[in-house]
């Protein structure tokens, strides 16, 4: 059943991928902090972005393994690998956050919402325990401490499920189950969700089974058409990149007013991905080159990492409203809807505070990658080879072929 890895990177949709991270990080933060010239649809319906990753993690993740699970051994270590790539580094931010909170706890002075308690609230013990097994998109809970750590542990189970699929229908048949899965996700996403696509810790799952499948049936048409000549390369780069924006803004009213066709975003992301894929653009050329490049590598930890600092920058700021006898946190109407949002004083100030929250969420993205996300990745890649041959061997890693370069550049989602 083995076939080689195809030598493609999909280096644009990588760095696409650390982009659309950055838009998450501002949208969180216009939830945070006043910023009125940020009061847009686009910014405020940037919660969308999160099913990009859903989309292209299904499309690589079927690139890399879609011939390499035939038997359950071979899905075993799979699912170690996506262990490796997801646990540590989500354990590793979700500790730090407990540690913060906990000495803010201890402090004696801090707003009520930041209170640790045992069995409710944002900071609840049982929370916690249920995000550290990365069962907090399943409706066992609300929306609690690193609050969009929700996708990851919708991912992990959607890995899980590929799996079976493919040990199950086998590879031949995997378009077809994936296209209905994706179809039925989004359906009952339609049917049960009160706020459609904008749905995180209580149908979240399903909401990440929509769009991981439609990547897969992505991939399948992208391994189909790739050799065929895309004329104007660079306009349907461009219309895609429009499209995609025009469908954000057209999805809702930020998460207070979404509209139903918000579910439809994984499919304007599977094709926006088929585009991009083909890297023969210009803007897949300017995708590739290094600081985006770098933006895509760490995405996964700017995504993890931003929340816990932006719940430490809100506490700051409150203290500093505490100790001064000032009431930073100020009724705000954003795109309609009345926010509880701190107030900094004026545009200038927060968008100076925006600037700098985001390059450190980004410098410490890159050293949480280097010392925790990548090694860790590798560590399990030897557990998990070792379990494909049945422990008879904890050899390295291989060396960097070219196919070994393909399955990395994978890992890294």
């Amino acid at each position: 059943m083995q076939e080689n890895v195809s030598s493609e990177r999909f280096d644009a949709l990588d760095s696409w991928r650390g982009l659309c991270a950055i838009m998450v990080v501002i949208y969180h933060y216009i939830y945070v902090v006043r910023v009125d010239v940020l009061h847009s649809t686009l910014v405020a319906n940037s919660y969308l972005f999160v099913d990009f990753f859903f989309v292209l993690s299904g499309f690589v993740v079927c690139h890399a393994y879609r011939s390499r699970i035939g038997d359950a051994r071979q899905a075993g270590g799979f699912l170690l690998r996506r262990v490796g790539r997801l646990w540590p580094l989500h354990l590793t931010v979700l500790f730090a956050l407990m540690l913060a909170v906990m000495a803010i706890n201890l402090g004696g002075r801090h707003p009520e919402q930041l209170m640790i308690e045992a069995g409710t609230g944002n900071y609840s013990m049982r929370a916690l325990l249920l995000n550290a097994a990365l069962l907090n998109s399943m409706g066992f809970y609300g929306v609690a401490w690193n609050g969009p750590a929700w996708s990851i542990g919708a991912e992990f189970y959607t890995y899980t499920l590929f799996a079976a699929v493919l040990l199950l229908a086998g590879a031949r048949r995997l378009p077809m189950v994936a296209a209905l899965l994706s179809l039925a996700a989004m359906g009952a996403v339609l049917a049960v969700a009160p706020t459609y696509m904008n749905v995180t810790a209580d149908f979240g799952f399903l909401r990440c089974i929509a769009g991981f499948f439609a990547g897969v049936v992505a991939w399948h048409a992208h391994r189909r058409w790739r050799d065929r000549r895309l004329p104007a390369a660079g306009l349907w780069e461009a219309a895609s990149v429009v499209a995609i924006g025009l469908f954000i803004v057209a999805a809702g009213t930020g998460p207070d007013q979404v509209h139903p066709w918000s579910v439809a975003a994984p499919l304007v992301f599977a094709a926006a991905i088929l585009v991009f894929a083909r890297e023969k653009g210009t803007l897949s050329a300017l995708m590739r080159t290094a600081p985006l490049a770098a933006l895509g590598r760490w995405s996964y930890s700017i995504y993890l990492i931003h929340m816990p600092l932006l719940i430490v920058l809100g506490y700051g700021i409150w203290l500093y409203g505490d100790v001064a006898g000032i009431a930073m946190r100020q009724p705000v109407e954003v795109l309609g809807y009345e926010k509880q949002l701190y107030d900094l004083g004026g545009p200038g100030a927060a968008l100076a505070v925006l600037a700098v929250f985001t390059g450190l969420v980004v410098a410490l993205a890159a050293l949480s990658y280097r010392l925790v996300e990548a090694p860790w990745r590798d560590r399990f890649a030897v557990f998990a080879r070792n379990y494909e041959r049945g422990g008879r061997s904890l050899a390295p890693l291989p060396p960097r072929t070219v196919a070994s370069v393909a399955v990395r550049a994978e890992e890294r989602r």
